[in-house]
């Protein structure tokens, strides 16, 4: 019996055989990949937490985290090669991904990607986003200290408050896209009077670059693919500015029509709102058809928007960045799987019916004569 416990005790008394202390791990939250300056390389910086106290270069002993860059031919050697500057290299932890414009205007989106959906410890929820400037300028920017990777992480928690920002594109959003039709919009970043800012998007197809939108276009394309989760719609009513900002989705409608081959697209979504700001002076917000009329102003600003975004996605990119490939994959799976080669060019020839309905529920205390 005192032989049993001895041999039980003895992984117990052992502790964890193959531990690391954490000074001596490397871990990432951020990775950035530009295009390097020898020739058919890429570049790699990897964001790496500096644990509390660990001193670094003098100059640099405020900050909690350091940039390691290296270039290679594939980033994997990138990788490798990074342990010839810092210790052992731990992705578990990675938060997001930034690529420069240049990166995937020469090389498929589907290439750089590669390595970190085969690599097991790469999450696949880490987001992915675009950047104008190169990514290690981006990832060298600290803000009063902080970690940039962690700052621009942070930052998508917004989009409950502005439709300015994209849905967030994970790792295997953006492998599972490329799988399917290919096209999509990525967030981009950038800097902006010192600090880290999410600006503008890029539109992806077929694994290339093929543009860039504006926050203006992000509005838009987010009213149309029905992800406005919150934000301002800025209209105009007797000569006056106001505001209208949304509350929630009450629905959302595609339908999907074919007459031979000219494919027609009616889109109907409803969302309830509140008037948040209003510069009529006379205005009466008690009465309920100063507040149809409101609405009406507001849904006419969306519908021109979105038909803006609509022309420009058929006609500028020639792509269809919404996602409304599935519902034709779903209502009309013959004519699908018959022309899905083509769906860019079909996309691009579709006439797209869009109808908004907002309800506004809510005008806070200012309501003119009561």
């Amino acid at each position: 019996m005192k032989r049993l416990w001895v041999f039980l005790l003895i992984p117990l008394l052992s502790g964890c055989w193959d531990s690391e202390n954490i000074e001596e791990l490397s871990l990432v939250v951020g990775v950035g990949i530009d295009l390097s300056k020898n020739k058919n390389e890429i570049m790699l910086t990897q964001q790496i937490l500096v644990p509390p106290g660990y001193s670094l270069q003098e100059n640099q002993a405020k900050l909690k985290f350091k940039n390691v860059t290296v270039s290679a031919k594939t980033l994997h050697e990138a990788i490798r090669d990074s342990l010839l500057l810092t210790n052992t290299v731990l992705t578990n932890h990675q938060r997001i991904l930034l690529i420069n414009e240049e990166v995937l205007r020469e090389i498929p989106m589907e290439a750089i990607i590669n390595q970190s959906i085969r690599d097991n410890n790469t999450r696949r929820s880490c987001f992915i986003f675009l950047t104008k400037r190169p990514t290690k300028e981006i990832l060298q920017r600290a803000d009063d200290g902080e970690i940039p990777s962690n700052v621009i992480y942070d930052l998508k928690d917004n989009e409950k408050r502005t439709n300015k920002i994209l849905p967030t594109l994970t790792l295997g959003q953006a492998s599972s896209s490329l799988q399917s039709d290919g096209s999509f919009a990525i967030q981009a970043v950038d800097i902006k009077g010192g600090k880290l800012i999410l600006q503008g998007a890029g539109v992806i197809n077929n694994s290339k670059l093929v543009g860039l939108m504006n926050n203006k276009d992000i509005e838009s394309l987010n009213w149309l693919n029905g992800s406005v989760k919150g934000g301002i719609i800025e209209a105009v009513h007797h000569g006056a500015p106001f505001s209208v900002e949304v509350d929630k989705r009450r629905r959302r409608k595609i339908t999907t029509e074919l007459n031979g081959d000219q494919l027609t697209i009616n889109i109907s979504v409803g969302y309830t709102a509140r008037l948040s700001e209003d510069w009529y002076d006379k205005e009466n917000s008690f009465k309920e058809s100063y507040l149809k009329e409101a609405e009406r102003k507001a849904e006419e600003k969306v519908k021109k928007d979105v038909e803006k975004i609509i022309w420009k996605l058929q006609h500028q990119y020639k792509t269809g960045v919404a996602g409304l490939y599935r519902y034709v994959e779903n209502q009309h799976p013959k004519f699908w799987e018959k022309n899905k080669e083509k769906w860019d060019e079909i996309f691009s020839e579709a006439d797209i019916k869009y109808q908004v309905d907002l309800k506004i529920i809510d005008f806070g205390s200012k309501g003119g004569i009561k």
